[in-house]
């Protein structure tokens, strides 16, 4: 897999997305089939959580580590788990109305070298996938 870029204007202000968009321990209720265990305490640079992605022993455990936190600006995570691989950057900047969300992954099963042969198949659907969460997430961040 490689790097993809996700853009979308969001209906809210940076505050309101960045709440959406940052709270972490939530993205199962935008990702399907994917549950989250949290570190508790707030979210800061070196909190960590675990996505478990599909159903029960065949799902794929993602485990993350946040490495930057700017609220209502930018979030950075990296991936350091058994299976997954990479890094997430998330910008926020005011667009008229609205927020600028610029969304950018890289996701690598491992190991490496094998993962990144199977971009051109991933890719394609990591994207989606990530872009439907997105969309998700803008609909509660546009609701008042």
């Amino acid at each position: 897999m490689g790097t993809f870029e996700i853009v979308r204007t969001l209906p809210a202000t940076p505050e309101r997305a960045f709440a959406v968009l940052g709270d972490l321990a939530a993205y199962g209720q935008f990702q399907p089939l994917t549950r989250i265990r949290a570190t508790p305490g707030p979210v800061r640079p070196g909190w960590s959580f675990v996505a478990y992605t599909g159903i029960g022993p065949a799902s794929v455990v993602d485990r993350m580590v946040v490495t930057a936190w700017e609220p209502g600006e930018h979030f950075a995570i990296v991936k350091v788990g058994p299976v997954l691989d990479g890094w997430a950057t998330v910008h926020l900047t005011p667009e008229g109305e609205g927020t600028r969300v610029v969304w950018r992954e890289e996701i690598v099963p491992r190991p490496g070298w094998l993962g990144r042969r199977l971009g051109p198949v991933s890719d394609p659907l990591m994207r989606w996938f990530t872009g439907r969460s997105l969309d998700r997430m803008a609909e509660r961040a546009g609701a008042r």
